[in-house]
């Protein structure tokens, strides 16, 4: 019984062994089988991780290795409750140094919560047994067996078991890490090996970012690989390699955010394996922002690469679908690839930046032989960019210089496909505003189209649109002169940042040198303007010479339109001026051509005046003239061109000179010339009427002189018209008296008279007769009788009677010639009274007064006067006179006195004609006329006063208004009245005139209104 209990016991105990050595062998078999298959050391950590899940009843399954030199455990496989856990490596606890110290197993079945160190998101155990992983002398690791629910749970075969095939993986896991770590250390030397390839053979350093990149993606197990390198000094990154899903993608510089900030701040990678999204808002302290058309990943590595403590980029490795996907070993190869494959780029960029030197320095070696050749800017412009096209192998080059003032730019070279373009001067393209705005280059590598649209351009300027382009400042003293642009119309991204970097290298540098050969151009350009100048100053100097020597307004007008036929030898020549108050335009000086004054229209002229601005047209003279709208007047010209005459900011005129037959015969400086001239001209014209006002103004003080003088002689004529008035008014006043007192004594001396008469024709009977009559009387005495008496009465009574009547008829006549000597007595009291009114001059001012009514009232006064002379002569009078006239400011008192000389005058010439024909022709047929009248004319009064006598002398034209000048004989007359006449005409502001010929005199009198 013993013996079969014990082979029963022997039988148990070796199938036990049995399972356990196959359990053993499986975990053993899995660990080969990964690295049979290469599969990475996590994948092997999985695999054996599961299969002692499968031999065990644990809720909690670990595996972890220690990172001696840090004091920290690393745990590759974590199951708990059926999830896979991924804490991060942590400091061990006193049971993990305590497994390390005794390299011994630890089992604890109770009380194991508070031995335990629970990972953060797990529940703390109570059961739980480590196994050491012994490599050698070394712990390396443990694998751990937990149950949270029960104590105990771990049986002695159980520990027993796990305990063997501990001890059996160990060497396995061991070979299995150091086969990954020699993978990743072939990989590691693969890439490297890839990089000095890519510099041995030659290749940019783009193609190496590419030749890198696309190594990585074959290493890892990642939908996103990229590489970034960092613009400390703009803060940006620039991405030289990124894919995403298969897809290549070429993102735009952009500004460094924190993530990128504390990779440069640390020196020390980022790794997040879970909650990416919240990682980087802990990070960056906002919402993540994936690069335009990519995704946001689930996990993401970020490795520094590190170039003498400078962090001049990073590699990075994302995942978009899972976390967890990268491991600690997958950072390890990639940091250790980062920190090889660093120092290989960086002679990588170190060599593609001498390549870039040597072409620099060919195409400044280029540029400084043609300088030194050649100082001519098209040829450097040529020069430089056949360069350009050699050492960068573009399809298309374009140099182009800006003109910031008009917003153009000029095409200097062009070229596409080889062959060269040219292009008249454009408005600036949308690229080109944006590097004056900026003065930083642009690179664009793909929707080139869209780009321009966006910034308002279209995209092309002539050719085909480009799928590439790069645009460079030409910038000299922080002013930005011109660009140089290179285009690609084949591919998109056909140009790198190194391109753009040497790009920008050349232009500064060949700014430099192009601004050398300008300043070399423009001195010689200065040069010959200051001779040309030199010659301006001499014309100018020579015409403003002659022009100061004239201050007569017509004679200056002629002077300069003969010195403008002089200096521009021009076919047309004219010098107009603009009246602003009729709206007219005069040609005072024309040659060439005949332009009559006009009202202010539309014309190349009117132009100038509108604008205040000159014009030059050299050609297509009738295009432009109807763009403009401007009427065609005089010859048809080919060139134009006219200046402004301004007086301060004000246009008043035009000098312009043509020619009919030559285009293009005048430039800028003929533009300056002219210009200059005008400027003189005006002030020329502006003292000429500074001088003409001031001719004015002295005869103007002249004239108020001599108004004083006159002024002063009328006074005292007036005075002495007055006492001699005086004087006659008193003999006129007795001679009117005594007249009206004779005629009332002949009025009663005829009543006496017939008073008598009656008397005797009533003392006288019809009976007795006459001879009664006497008796009664006592004439005849009673007793004498008979016939005799009778007769000697009745002749007596009839010499009465005739006596009588006798009387009558004398004082008749007495009473006749009273009357008559009363009538011209009261008219020359009339005469006295008017002289009176005179010699008192009223106020003396001017006041507003009818000058018809003047003119009529002192003709007729005149004319009476005449009458009453002792030599009267009859006159017809004519009076024509405007009506329209209306009041004329005059000194009534005055002029008065001027109708009265000019009337009196005439009558006196046309007495000594009628004189002269009667002696010579009896009768005669002359009849004297007297004609006067009043018109106005353009703001000014005109009075005639004509007579048909015998006209004035040539001699005594110039004679006949002097004082004391008089045609008249003897004592007739004193010379004095035409004198004071025209001396009362002159105080009014006007003039008087003598027209006369041989049987007709007109005296006119114009006078302002």
């Amino acid at each position: 019984m013993k013996s079969t209990q014990k082979g029963n016991n022997s039988s148990a105990e070796l199938e036990k062994k049995l399972a356990q050595r196959e359990a053993e062998l499986a975990v053993i078999n899995s660990v080969q089988k990964g690295l049979a298959s290469k599969m990475a050391m996590q994948e092997i950590y999985n695999l054996v991780g599961g299969k002692i899940r499968e031999l065990f009843d644990a809720q909690v399954v670990m595996i972890a290795t220690f990172l001696h030199e840090e004091k920290k455990e690393q745990f590759h496989f974590f199951y708990e409750d059926g999830e896979l856990h991924y804490p991060s490596p942590r400091v061990y606890n006193k049971t993990r140094q305590q497994l390390i110290d005794t390299k011994e197993l630890i089992c604890i079945n109770e009380n194991a919560e508070k031995a335990a160190s629970v990972v953060p998101g797990t529940k703390p155990p109570k059961s739980m047994a480590f196994f050491p992983l012994i490599t050698g002398k070394d712990v390396t690791g443990y694998i751990s067996l937990q149950n949270l629910d029960r104590e105990n749970a771990f049986s002695t075969s159980d520990v027993q078991l796990l305990g063997t095939i501990t001890s059996s993986i160990s060497i396995a896991l061991e070979n299995a890490r150091l086969f990954n770590e020699t993978e990743q250390r072939n990989a590691e030397l693969a890439v490297i090996n890839s990089v000095q390839e890519g510099l041995v053979a030659e290749m940019g350093l783009q193609e190496i970012y590419e030749l890198v990149g696309n190594k990585i993606r074959d290493l890892f197990d990642a939908q996103v690989a990229g590489i970034a390198t960092f613009d400390h000094e703009n803060k940006t990154e620039n991405f030289q390699y990124l894919f995403e899903n298969g897809e290549r993608f070429f993102p735009e510089p952009r500004r460094f955010d924190k993530l990128r900030q504390r990779l440069i701040n640390t020196r020390k990678m980022i790794w997040i394996n879970e909650n990416a999204a919240e990682a980087f808002r802990t990070i960056t302290g906002e919402a993540p922002k994936p690069i335009p058309g990519t995704r946001f990943p689930k996990s993401v590595v970020y490795v520094p690469l590190v170039i003498s403590d400078s962090v001049r980029g990073y590699v990075t490795l994302q995942n978009l679908d899972r976390e967890h996907a990268f491991s600690e070993s997958d950072v390890r190869l990639l940091s250790t690839l980062a920190n090889s494959m660093s120092v290989a780029l960086e002679n990588a960029r170190l060599f593609s930046e001498t390549e870039q030197r040597n072409a620099e320095l060919a195409v400044i070696n280029s540029v400084q032989e043609g300088l030194v050749r050649e100082m001519n800017m098209d040829a450097i412009y040529s020069l430089v960019g056949n360069r350009i096209c050699e050492v960068l192998k573009t399809q298309t080059m374009l140099i182009r210089t800006f003109d910031h003032d008009s917003e153009l730019e000029t095409w200097e070279y062009a070229v596409e496909n080889g062959e060269r373009l040219y292009m008249d001067p454009r408005p600036f393209i949308w690229a080109n505003r944006y590097l004056i705005k900026t003065k930083e280059p642009l690179l664009i590598n793909e929707n080139y189209l869209e780009t321009a649209q966006k910034y308002g351009g279209k995209g092309v300027s002539k050719g085909q649109p480009p799928k590439s382009a790069i645009f460079v400042p030409m910038i000299v003293s922080d002013h930005v002169m011109g660009s140089i642009s290179l285009q690609n119309v084949e591919r998109e991204h056909a140009f790198t940042d190194s391109d753009v970097r040497l790009l920008t290298t050349l232009t500064n540098s060949m700014s430099v040198a192009l601004e050398n050969a300008r300043l070399f151009n423009e001195t010689t350009r200065l040069l010959a303007e200051t001779e040309h100048r030199a010659t301006e100053m001499q014309t100018v100097n020579h015409i403003s010479r002659a022009m100061v020597s004239q201050l007569e307004f017509d004679a200056l007008i002629k002077l300069v339109g003969e010195q403008m036929k002089e200096t521009f030898q021009a076919d047309i020549v004219y010098i107009a001026l603009f009246d602003r108050k009729t709206d007219t335009i005069s040609f005072p000086f024309e040659y060439g051509d005949k332009n009559e004054p006009r009202k202010f229209g539309n014309g190349f002229t009117e132009r100038i005046i509108t604008s205040n601005k000159p014009l030059l047209i050299n050609k297509d003279i009738e295009e432009i003239r109807a763009q403009l709208k401007a009427k065609p007047i005089g010859r048809v010209t080919s060139s134009f061109l006219g200046v402004p005459i301004q007086t301060g900011n004000i246009p008043n005129g035009v000098i312009s000179v043509q020619s009919t037959e030559e285009e293009n015969r005048f430039d800028e400086n003929d533009l300056r010339l002219l210009s200059t001239i005008a400027a003189n001209v005006s002030v020329a014209m502006q003292n000429a009427e500074a001088y003409r006002k001031l001719s004015s103004a002295l005869d103007e003080l002249k004239s108020t002189q001599e108004q004083l003088v006159q002024q002063e002689k009328l006074a005292s004529l007036g005075q002495l018209t007055a006492g001699i008035a005086h004087e006659i008014k008193n003999p006129l006043n007795f001679v009117n008296n005594f007249s009206e007192v004779s005629l009332e004594m002949v009025d009663e001396a005829r009543e006496e008279v017939l008073s008598q008469k009656s008397k005797v024709k009533s003392e006288q009977s019809p009976l007795e007769g006459s001879a009664e009559a006497e008796r009664r009387r006592g004439v005849l005495s009673p007793f004498e009788g008979g016939s005799e008496r009778s007769e000697q009465g009745d002749d007596a009574i009839s010499a009465k009677d005739e006596a009588s009547s006798l009387i009558l008829e004398i004082l008749d006549d007495i009473e006749a010639n009273l009357r008559k000597i009363h009538e011209h007595g009261s008219r020359a009291n009339g005469i006295v009274q008017s002289m009176l009114m005179h010699s008192r001059g009223g106020s003396g001012e001017i006041e507003p007064i009818d000058l018809n009514a003047i003119v009529k009232e002192y003709t007729n006064l005149s004319f009476h006067g005449m009458r009453a002379n002792k030599e009267p002569i009859n006159v017809d009078i004519v009076l024509q006179l405007d009506e329209t006239i209306g009041k004329v400011p005059l000194i009534p008192e005055d002029f008065s006195r001027v109708i009265l000389n000019l009337c009196n005058n005439a009558f006196d010439a046309m007495r000594d004609k009628q004189g002269s024909v009667h002696k010579t022709q009896g009768s005669g047929d002359y009849k004297p006329k007297l004609t006067v009248r009043t018109q106005t004319r353009n703001g000014t009064v005109i009075i005639e006063v004509e007579d048909n006598g015998p006209g004035i002398p040539d001699d005594f034209k110039d004679k006949i208004l002097q004082p004391f000048f008089t045609t008249k004989k003897g004592t007739q007359g004193t010379g004095l009245g035409l004198s004071i006449t025209h001396d009362i005409v002159k105080a009014h502001g006007g003039e008087l005139n003598v027209d006369s010929e041989p049987g007709r005199t007109t005296f006119i009198i114009k006078i302002k209104k």
